[in-house]
């Protein structure tokens, strides 16, 4: 029996030496050891609002959580906790804001995310469930094979002096190179991640329809907002023009946006006591879309989201 529980001992020296590392180098602060700023990751942001709170909070998708917090703070006059996470479908803001209202009985404002293609019935990504287990289960964290596979790399990124995060989606693109397909030699007025990128999300949007029963549960939501006194804010992000001309009109989402979905979308702001900033499509802001876009959704993070930044946050007040 002793011989039995000394090889259990040394099998599960390997698994207690990795627990130690994987607590020290976990990239997300899943722990709350470390005095650092919380990463883009879902469970990193949501970990650091259970231990932090914040009256006043932003949900969205990867198009709202590049914002740069410290310009936030400067052009409102207020502090904002950033929950957005790439790739948040409308379910998962749905049930995001839900959370934050349970989570926070003193909540102030909202800022939420939307836009025509997390509206779309075919981008119901449903992870919420998976992410609360883990943010109250530290065994589900660290049998995560994604949140490991993210610690040995935040470990390779550390031993080779690589700040983790880089500069993020940015670029100065350079003519031809930056301009020209490298397979066929086609060169693009705009530079190539920009125009390859309507392509990309096409699939998703070809047969694009409104997720009318998420949109309904986002109403009852903003009733319960305007039932506790929080503010809620509505925002339609930017899209590139080639997004526009090459998605939205051919496939009729423009047309359905314009006439069905956003009337809709205001009157039920009317009735349920809710703010709409459309900058997608009735006020879309005067942007460079070489310059100023990283791609079709997401405005590049030196040249162009800091001036959206100080466009929105100044018309929050």
């Amino acid at each position: 029996m002793k011989n039995i529980l000394t090889k259990c001992a040394l099998l599960l020296l390997p698994v207690l030496a990795w627990l130690c590392i994987f607590v020290c180098f976990e990239p997300n602060n899943y722990f709350g050891l470390r005095d650092v700023t919380p990463t883009e990751s879902s469970i990193s942001r949501l970990k650091a609002y259970e231990r932090t709170g914040g009256d006043r909070v932003i949900i969205g998708d990867s198009r709202y959580a590049h914002f740069d917090m410290d310009l936030v703070e400067q052009v409102s006059g207020k502090e904002w906790a950033n929950l957005s996470f790439g790739g948040a479908s409308l379910k998962e803001n749905n049930d995001l804001l839900a959370w934050v209202l349970d989570e926070n009985p003193d909540l102030k404002e909202v800022v939420y995310g939307l836009s025509f293609y997390t509206l779309n019935s075919s981008y119901n990504a449903d992870r919420m469930g998976t992410l609360e287990d883990t943010l109250h289960n530290p065994f589900a964290y660290f049998f995560n094979l994604e949140y490991n596979v993210n610690t040995l790399t935040a470990i390779s990124e550390r031993l080779q002096g690589i700040q983790s995060g880089g500069e993020g989606e940015t670029g100065d693109w350079v003519y031809p190179e930056d301009y020209t397909d490298p397979a066929t030699g086609q060169v693009y007025p705009v530079h190539r991640v920009l125009a390859v990128y309507p392509a990309a999300i096409t699939p998703r949007c070809e047969n694009w329809e409104v997720n009318q029963p998420q949109l309904e549960a986002f109403y009852a939501l903003a009733e319960e907002c305007r039932a506790r006194g929080v503010a809620l804010t509505v925002v339609l992000a930017p899209m590139a023009d080639t997004v526009l001309n090459e998605v939205c009109i051919p496939f009729g989402i423009a047309d359905a946006m314009e006439n069905e979905v956003l009337p809709e979308l205001n009157a039920a702001a009317a009735e349920h006591g809710f703010a709409v900033l459309d900058y997608e499509w009735a006020d879309r802001p005067a942007l460079d879309e070489d310059t100023q876009f990283y791609d079709g959704f997401h405005l590049d993070t030196r040249y162009g989201l800091p001036v959206w930044t100080e466009q929105l946050f100044t018309e929050l007040g």
